[in-house]
């Protein structure tokens, strides 16, 4: 043994090797579900797909992500080769998907699908996909797309892990507490001897 552990009385010593047997443990558990805590939200899915050819203008475009996201500041554009915005409602969010109705679409070509959501972790994650229109979709009056406007994501979306704590400020926070739990043990036991 180190020989300032020697010079403690045996209930000191008990006390920091179960404080430090205490400390591995958590610093393990910490290790050991990490990884997956850690881990961001992805695309999984969507309909229409990644790549797609369609011929028949889809209705609705639902993302699947691989975990559940948080509702807020979700965002989803499907901007038309024309740079026309087809997106009809706002962007609701159900578990592990985003999914927004349609305005009739427009000419055929290529759609571009944006998504900006908030993991279960507060990290936002964006991307976009694109789809092919081959058929140019009949359009009426009510169904024109709005014009495209400079910015495809909602300004309030620019905030970087706005929501909850990220896991390693909790990881963090247990060694510091650890530590001085440590040092509360140490100091006592070198005032009694």
């Amino acid at each position: 043994m180190h020989e300032s552990i020697r010079a403690l009385p045996a209930t000191a010593v008990t006390i920091v090797m179960r404080t430090a047997a205490a400390f591995v443990a958590v610093l393990a558990a910490l290790a050991l579900t990490a990884g997956p805590a850690a881990a961001h939200a992805a695309l999984s899915g969507s309909d229409p797909a990644d790549g797609a050819r369609i011929d028949t203008a889809p209705t609705q475009v639902n993302l699947t992500f691989n975990e559940a996201i948080q509702s807020t500041f979700a965002a989803l554009t499907v901007v038309g080769p024309d740079g026309q915005h087809y997106e009809r409602s706002e962007p609701k969010t159900q578990g592990k998907t985003l999914s927004t109705d349609l305005t009739g679409l427009g000419p055929a070509g290529v759609y571009t699908v944006g998504f900006r959501v908030v993991s279960e972790d507060g990290h936002p994650i964006q991307g976009s996909y694109t789809f092919d229109l081959t058929k140019a979709a009949p359009t009426t009056a009510a169904d024109s797309g709005t014009p495209a406007s400079p910015t495809t994501q909602p300004a309030a979306a620019e905030t970087d892990e706005s929501n909850g704590f990220p896991m390693w400020i909790w990881a963090v926070a247990v060694v510091v507490l650890l530590g001085g739990g440590l040092a509360v043990v140490l100091g006592a036991a070198r005032r009694k001897s």
